[in-house]
């Protein structure tokens, strides 16, 4: 709770809170009797899972990261998105006293595994792969006409498309959906939003939420109890964002073949993202993957 003026004229008093680092710094302004004071509460950092270019912690309401490279035009899309009323996207507040991006905690639940426990039911559920079809539609709507401030620059994958009538987040997976009571209410993780077409996005959401993956991995460790009926799933997703699924697959192939290349490029150039790890792990699934989604191509 933040400081009371204390007694003096009677005057009505005022509170008002910014952020100075990990502090927040309520002021508390009375008559002339009472003056004006200062008290800082500090909060406690909280580590939260996640995070491409280093830790993310949340402090108060607040979550700090390391900012992207991309920051600058992140920024600035994150402030239209909050300008047009997209409700599903961090509000962004600037950067605090040790160069952290300071964005807005979204409460809810991210899905993700737990002690090598499945996902949570709901995001197999038909009933959240429309909303999320919806909620990435809504999306995509909210950055028509969106322009980057000149002098500021994106991040693609190697190859990727540079340009489309949309701004796409480019990592619609489960870990960076927010959801409560089962329903998706938010995207977070923007660090690798870009131009692009509509379909780039849609192709990776119905890969990662369908999921297309071979029917063992659904199992054991997604937590399907019957392979997906993935053209089905693949149906729904498309008839929720109102789009024609002709192009899912390829383009689907299309995304892996590029994330896989921006690895091995990235790891060649010494990118600590593409270490040993994605090197020995990540790119063995995403092989995987790939092989699984050509048949469907």
């Amino acid at each position: 709770m933040g400081p009371r003026a204390e007694a003096g004229a009677g005057t009505p008093t005022h509170r008002g809170v910014r952020l100075e680092g990990n502090t927040k710094v309520y002021t508390a302004a009375g008559g002339t009797q009472t003056g004006r004071r200062e008290s800082r509460v500090s909060e406690p950092e909280i580590a939260l899972r996640g995070g491409t270019h280093g830790p993310v912690v949340r402090i108060g309401d607040t979550v700090r990261r390391v900012p992207a490279p991309a920051r600058d035009a992140i920024h600035a899309l994150l402030r239209h998105l909050e300008l047009v009323g997209f409700t599903g996207a961090p509000r962004c507040l600037g950067l605090d006293d040790q160069g952290r991006e300071i964005l807005t905690f979204i409460d809810g639940e991210v899905a993700v595994r737990l002690d090598g426990q499945p996902l949570p039911d709901y995001v197999r559920s038909d009933s959240a792969l429309t909303q999320l079809g919806r909620l990435t539609r809504e999306l995509h709507d909210a950055t028509v006409g969106f322009e980057a401030p000149p002098g500021t620059e994106w991040s693609y994958l190697e190859g990727a498309p540079r340009d489309g009538e949309v701004i796409c987040h480019n990592d619609l997976g489960p870990w960076n959906t927010v959801f409560r009571s089962g329903a998706p209410v938010a995207f977070i993780d923007w660090d690798g939003a870009a131009p692009a077409p509509r379909m780039w996005d849609v192709a990776y959401a119905v890969y990662r939420f369908v999921p297309f993956v071979p029917d063992e991995i659904c199992s054991t460790i997604l937590g399907w109890n019957e392979p997906p009926e993935r053209l089905r799933r693949t149906q729904i997703f498309c008839d929720a964002y109102a789009i024609e699924r002709s192009d899912v697959f390829t383009t689907m192939e299309r995304r892996i073949e590029l994330m896989i290349a921006t690895g091995i490029a990235g790891n060649a150039d010494g990118d600590p993202r593409f270490g040993d790890f994605w090197m020995t792990v990540m790119k063995r699934r995403l092989l995987r993957d790939l092989q699984f989604v050509r048949s469907y191509v």
